[in-house]
């Protein structure tokens, strides 16, 4: 199967760059598959998972937040508000983001509180566990 470039980008690192097969992203609306070849694209991305199929044959998984996917002459770039590799997702640390953000949206008065930066930061922290958990679950015991 053809090959195309991913770069996987954060303000803060490149989280992943390299040749891969195949590419599922979450989408507005659903999840989209990219091939080598696919047609240019932009559109803008969920907070979700993004499943890649290396060149070497490997699949990995990457949380992401909000952001903007962009397919041209085959490279695909990927850019989000947040994006680390899910094995290494920190469990405790992503169920104390779940648990911080369920508090603020309950307990939320006053026109000062953002509701939207609220609910984003709980859509990212449900990712994570999800993510955290499947990874926890394959792992031999």
């Amino acid at each position: 199967m053809p090959n195309f470039k991913l770069e996987l980008v954060t303000p803060d690192a490149t989280v992943f760059s390299g040749e891969v097969t195949t590419l599922t992203a979450p989408a507005e609306g659903g999840r989209l598959g990219i091939l080598a070849g696919h047609a240019p694209l932009c559109c803008t991305i969920s907070p979700g998972e993004v499943v890649v199929r290396e060149a070497s044959g490997a699949t990995r998984s990457f949380m992401v937040g909000d952001g903007f996917l962009e397919m041209a002459a085959d490279t695909c770039r990927i850019l989000a508000s947040v994006g680390e590799p899910a094995d290494a997702i920190d469990l405790a640390r992503a169920e104390a983001s779940e648990r911080r953000a369920r508090e603020r949206l309950k307990a939320h008065t006053g026109q000062d509180f953002d509701l939207a930066r609220a609910e984003a930061a709980l859509a990212r922290a449900v990712v994570r566990l999800k993510l955290g958990r499947d990874r926890s679950q394959r792992r031999p015991h």
